[in-house]
């Protein structure tokens, strides 16, 4: 596990309701690059997964979430096979 996979998942856990390649990015000071490959990371190490909606026009919206929280109860979800 490399180091800004550690420090990744201890802000997980501070802020489990944030995960996006932008947020990796300020939150690790790392570029664009380095943080996909820490969401890729995360995602194979089963720290979040990720989910999608069907909108109104029948497009998938896609979004990240960890294992066990809810991102809004409102709308519903669905996990990724």
């Amino acid at each position: 596990m490399t180091q800004n996979l550690e420090q990744l998942m201890q802000l997980l856990q501070k802020e489990p309701g944030a995960f996006c390649v932008s947020w990796i990015q300020r939150r690790l000071r790392v570029g664009y690059a380095n943080a996909c490959v820490l969401r890729d990371e995360a995602l194979n190490a089963g720290l979040v997964m990720r989910v999608y909606r069907v909108t109104a026009d029948g497009e998938k919206e896609f979004a990240y979430v960890q294992p066990g929280h809810e991102l809004n109860a409102e709308q519903v979800w669905i996990p990724e096979a």
